[in-house]
């Protein structure tokens, strides 16, 4: 702001002639006083102020007293100006004082006539003035020249930092939101602030990482190293006697092998990313063997189940058993956590969704068809804050742990999911019939 009035300032100075009015101002200051100094005390008073003021003034003011037969009496400049003198205003001339063996001045002057038809001449260089004028306009454009410059690389920096902030952020949010903790922020270089935050946020990504796959590592470990054993000792407890306590021990151990074969089969899902079972198949016919092998199971608990189908062509490249198993998991949280004489509600229909972009620096996403499953149940849901957690190992939200369970369920189907490039989210109270837990799955065709 201080900058832009300073400029405007020096502007005004040079385009306004403000100093060539000022020097205007002293001629005619000059002018009043000779004209009172003549006719309080005569002519030979104004020659002897002439003689004192070209003596003290040097060469700033010009005088040229001559009568009116144009004859010279005093002053230091010497010739009378041209007929042809340039008007610079009504009353003011501009003439140059001086021959090509001396220095030339630029000079504005005004002419007085006293009373006995005697003119005089009253002269000023304005060299400086010029000077003064033409640095004015000189630095007011190199100034605004600057500005401009800063103007631009400020609004250059500013895109720059917030496209930055936001690619960071968007980078983030998305690697948040899908958990894969192997993506990284991108950095474009090393000389910047945020670059060195960007990497620094990689670094503790990277910590991240290994931390959280240290802790998959001891489970998957822990999950191998323990079913040899646990298989041997079903073997034995198999040899004992019939009895209760041989059929509690049998439940127990298949729990636990169970729970150790649901582990590694994750770990197998999240590091091997096995795709060679993968063909084309019939999702439709894959969802409706589960349904056959769960009714039994809901008719007992005498719950309504409808399936609709909305899709044409249900057919997907997949893994057909991996398909069935996310399928029958979801399902089963959905009648294990219903009401009995409760609602569910499945189908499977095809929607054209946004694809996220494969390339970090792509912005735009593209619709892509895909297939999606849905179940909806009228059980006593889960809080919204929990739906992260639910696919997590162990975690279970019946905290009173009366369901029967291991908490690997949705982590597997989550594992599927990731497999087949797919994505699946959790809803609260999907409809009025059905105001539990709705699960959504999404399957890029």
């Amino acid at each position: 702001m201080m900058g832009v009035v300073f400029i405007t300032y020096f502007l005004i100075i040079s385009n306004d002639d403000l100093l060539v009015r000022e020097s205007e101002a002293a001629i005619n200051a000059d002018i009043r006083g000779f004209n009172s100094l003549y006719r309080a005390a005569g002519l030979k008073a104004v020659e002897k102020a002439l003689n004192d003021r070209i003596a003290e003034n040097g060469n700033d003011f010009f005088y040229h007293l001559k009568t009116e037969q144009d004859k010279f009496i005093t002053g230091n400049m010497l010739f009378w100006p041209s007929e042809d003198a340039q008007s610079v205003k009504n009353g003011v001339l501009s003439i140059k004082i001086g021959d090509s063996a001396s220095k030339e001045y630029d000079v504005i002057a005004k002419i007085m006539v006293f009373t006995n038809g005697h003119q005089l001449l009253i002269g000023r260089n304005i060299d400086d003035i010029e000077i003064a004028q033409w640095v004015g306009k000189t630095f007011g454009w190199i100034m605004i020249l600057i500005l401009c410059l800063i103007s631009v690389t400020s609004i250059w920096v500013a895109y720059y930092v917030v496209n930055r902030i936001n690619i960071i952020s968007d980078k983030a949010d998305d690697i948040i939101s899908s958990g894969k903790l192997t993506e990284r922020l991108p950095v474009d270089s090393n000389w910047d602030d945020l670059s060195k935050l960007t990497m620094a946020l990689n670094k503790m990504l990277d910590q991240f990482e290994s931390s959280i796959e240290g802790i998959k590592s001891v489970s998957d470990n822990i999950a191998h190293d323990l079913r040899t054993p646990l298989a041997r000792l079903k073997t034995h407890i198999e040899v004992m006697p019939d009895g209760d306590d041989k059929f509690a021990l049998l439940k127990e151990s298949d729990n636990l092998l169970s729970i150790f074969n649901s582990l590694l089969r994750i770990a197998d899902l999240e590091s091997e990313q096995k795709t060679s079972a993968f063909a084309i198949y019939n999702v439709e016919e894959i969802l409706e063997d589960v349904i056959d092998l769960y009714l039994p199971i809901v008719e007992d608990n005498n719950i309504h189940l409808e399936l609709t189908i909305r899709a044409k062509d249900t057919q997907l490249y997949c893994d057909k058993d991996l398909i069935f198993q996310a399928f029958a998991n979801v399902i089963d949280n959905a009648i294990k956590f219903n009401e009995e004489g409760g609602n569910i509600l499945v189908s499977l229909g095809s929607e054209h969704l946004a694809q996220q972009p494969t390339d970090e620096n792509e912005r735009v996403t593209s619709q892509r068809e895909h297939l999606v499953f849905r179940v909806f149940d009228s059980g006593n849901g889960v809080t919204p804050q929990a739906f992260e957690k639910l696919t997590q190992r162990f975690y279970r939200e019946d905290s009173s742990r009366s369901k029967s369970g291991n908490g690997l369920g949705l982590a597997l189907v989550l594992a599927i999911v990731n497999l087949h490039k797919g994505s699946m989210r959790f809803i609260d109270k999907p409809l009025k019939t059905v105001s539990g837990l709705g699960c959504e799955i999404m399957l890029p065709k």
